[in-house]
């Protein structure tokens, strides 16, 4: 807390403005010297795998200054982070993947995938599937009436306790056994709720997951018209939905293609293919698929 006038000023005014002045001219904003100022999207961090340990590659920016003292222009990049493996020893990778080239390949890939004559129709029938939330409205149906029984005891012991004698001499045993009944059955009402709200989130994430695929699949059909137009943000977006990882080569290809193959989270092709890319690279597209749940 400040007060003005109580205690006697350590310097006088004018010596404190100039101080403040001097601390102005002579001080320097710190900037960080690899984040740059619009915080650039790196759209393949995380995605793309280290060939050599195979943790996640992340997007860095190198700034070199020239003699002069001016900057090179920036050059963004992909690079292992070097981290420990499980015996001990460190990653030995230490390329540096030039960004623009390698994001470029992958947009390369996919749009030749989606550019596939039978893959529209493939895209449109996996997103006229229907979701089958069977199972889990059945439990929300079952849940339901419970809820609505346990509500209806609970009004009939409240009108009970109401409708009690207050004369009558076994009063207090009777309204202490009804009130021991309501409170059990307040619990049953909220243990109901709980399971119903559960299966209620069950559902919604069941039906936003098959929202989000639709989404990605529509995104799909029309990719070579709406990935150029994309902000960076939802360009990441998109590729982070859409695959599982990217691998690379440990060594340039004689072209200069590091791309070796990527991995799909979404089922959208229905086996394992080759893609070639302009510069006579094949890229190999993988699908992840997981095993169904057994059902009884």
């Amino acid at each position: 807390m400040l007060s003005d006038g109580i205690h006697e000023p350590i310097v006088d005014m004018d010596l404190w403005e100039k101080v403040q002045e001097k601390r102005q001219s002579q001080g320097e904003k710190y900037e960080h010297v690899n984040k740059g100022k619009d915080m650039k999207i790196h759209l393949l961090s995380g995605l793309l795998c280290c060939p050599m340990c195979g943790a996640g590659m992340y997007g860095n920016k190198s700034i070199k200054k020239k003699s002069n003292g001016e900057h090179y222009k920036d050059y963004f990049y992909y690079s292992c982070k070097h981290r420990s493996l499980a015996r001990g020893h460190r990653c030995t990778f230490n390329k540096q993947l030039q960004e623009e080239k390698l994001d470029a390949a992958v947009a390369e890939v996919i749009g030749k995938l989606v550019s596939n004559p039978k893959f529209a129709d493939m895209m449109q029938q996996k997103i006229n599937i229907k979701t089958d939330t069977t199972e889990v409205e059945k439990e929300i149906a079952n849940f339901q009436k419970q809820l609505g029984q346990y509500i209806g005891t609970k009004r009939s012991l409240e009108k009970q306790i109401d409708n009690l004698d207050t004369e009558d001499r076994h009063y207090d045993r009777k309204l202490s056994d009804l009130q021991d009944r309501l409170d059990k059955m307040y619990d049953n009402i909220d243990d109901v709720e709980r399971s119903l709200n559960e299966c209620k989130d069950r559902k919604r994430a069941i039906e936003a997951e098959k929202l989000t695929g639709d989404n990605v699949y529509k995104t799909l059909i029309y990719f070579d018209k709406l990935y150029g137009v994309m902000d960076t943000a939802d360009k990441r977006a998109l590729l982070s939905a859409l695959i599982k990882e990217i691998n690379v080569y440990e060594e340039a290809k004689s072209n200069g293609q590091w791309l070796k193959s990527i991995v799909f989270k979404l089922p959208i092709i229905q086996e394992d293919m080759g893609i070639g890319l302009d510069n006579d690279t094949h890229v190999e597209i993988v699908v992840c698929l997981e095993k169904a749940p057994d059902h009884p």
